[in-house]
């Protein structure tokens, strides 16, 4: 789940020259997708990220869709490597899949360069869609302009994972649903240690290396990066008291290894070795698998100041504006939405969130806490511009204070002018 900043700018400047000028007047007749028929079934393709395991579980959802449906059939299309950089070169010439994934940052973008095609009138009345049954969070990053580019198929929310092993052994009190930040830090105090007395840190409270969020500090004080308005509010007061609670952990707690230690060992591998107490981590990471027998796996919620708040990753299923036969794409998209919430986890419904013991056992013990979390978490107010917003919060931010180079002030102001100069605002 980790982002890597500066990959998605690189990809947010090949969006720029493949796309603009040449996607947004297209139009269905100008596809290269023919939507030919097949035993009288409309042929669509949909592009995926999957890859190996992932590839076969998503070829049987979308063999029983082909079985079952009298109008469409459905052809994969994997990409499990440079995933955005071919889908982009695929728009462009106007050979986009008919259905594709898009994660929640990409949304946006695509929908304002005429890439993705809205969905409200081709949903409108299909038994097979509630939208009261989504979550807010999920459902709000697939709205751009007050029209539905998408359906998502996950809501993942970050959760607070720990070694409870640890903890009891260290006489720490366990981590608790309704934990404050200093609730949290007090412990990640007690738990960082020279434990083989040689004068250096090898037991670490937790692990903070450029994730989890900027935002999970920001939204838990009350404070917003951007607001649902595109209105940059980084240097706000509350925003800055969450960048204070980061550095704070990072710069004068300690509890943290480096960003050099943490990023050439891996902040997750840290956790499952032992090294690391606290880890930020998806709902849906297989720690519980990894770890085994090695000690006890613990899962809450991320620790909140003034409200409770947690980045969800969230991805949708998009239609292609270039699809000759939407209304047929729309029910496979609908259809196939659907299928997926069956699954992976976290489903992104209040419906299928009892399903997520049955999809994956091993998260049995922490069932009731992922679904608390699960209705409070939530995706970026994301802009089109979002790769370059990302890239500017890491270089004028977050980055910074994981090096102490910067006070929590001076880089929110540092970042919120950077992030204003390129909304134009």
């Amino acid at each position: 789940m980790k982002k890597n900043f500066l990959k998605k700018l690189a990809a947010g400047f090949l969006t720029s020259i493949l796309l603009v000028g040449t996607i947004g007047c297209s139009n269905a007749s100008d596809s290269a997708n023919s939507n030919s028929s097949k035993n009288g079934k409309v042929e669509l393709k949909i592009g995926t990220w999957a890859g190996a395991q992932e590839l076969k579980e998503f070829q049987a959802i979308v063999d029983k869709l082909n079985k079952e449906s009298k109008d469409y059939h459905l052809t994969i299309q994997s990409i499990p490597a440079d995933y955005y950089k071919k889908i982009q070169t695929m728009a462009a010439a106007k050979q986009a899949p008919d259905l594709f994934w898009l994660s929640q940052e990409y949304i946006p973008m695509y929908a304002e360069l005429g890439v993705i095609a809205p969905l409200d009138d081709y949903i409108k009345g299909n038994p097979k869609v509630n939208l009261n049954d989504y979550f807010e969070g999920p459902l709000q990053v697939g709205k751009v302009n007050g029209k539905l580019y998408g359906l998502p198929w996950i809501n993942q929310p970050v959760m607070l994972y720990y070694n409870k092993t640890l903890f009891e052994k260290s006489g720490v009190e366990l981590p608790k649903p309704d934990w404050t930040w200093e609730d949290f830090e007090k412990a990640a105090k007690a738990l960082t240690k020279d434990t083989n007395h040689d004068g250096k840190v090898d037991q670490f409270g937790t692990v903070i290396d450029g994730w989890p969020p900027i935002a999970t500090w920001v939204w838990t004080y009350g404070g917003e990066i951007i607001d649902k308005n595109g209105k940059v509010r980084i240097d706000e007061p509350e925003a800055i008291e969450g960048i204070k609670m980061l550095n704070k952990l990072i710069n004068v707690d300690k509890v943290t290894p480096t960003k050099t230690q943490a990023q050439n060992t891996g902040g997750p591998e840290m956790f499952k070795t032992g090294k690391v107490a606290m880890f930020f981590g998806g709902a849906g990471d297989d720690f519980e698998k990894q770890v085994g027998n090695a000690f006890e796996i613990g899962m809450t919620k991320v620790p909140h100041a003034k409200t409770e708040a947690t980045f969800s990753w969230i991805a949708h299923t998009v239609m292609s504006n270039n699809t000759k036969n939407k209304k047929v794409a729309a029910e496979a998209l609908v259809d196939l939405t659907n299928a997926i919430h069956d699954w992976k986890i976290l489903p992104p419904t209040k419906s299928d969130l009892e399903k997520v013991e049955k999809i994956r056992p091993d998260k049995k013990y922490a069932v009731d806490i992922i679904k608390e979390s699960a209705k409070m978490a939530r995706g970026f107010n994301n802009q089109k511009q979002q790769n370059e917003l990302d890239n500017a919060i890491w270089q004028e931010l977050y980055e910074p204070i994981l090096l102490g180079k910067k006070s929590p002030e001076k880089a929110a102001k540092d970042a919120a002018e950077a992030l204003r100069k390129i909304l134009g605002q």
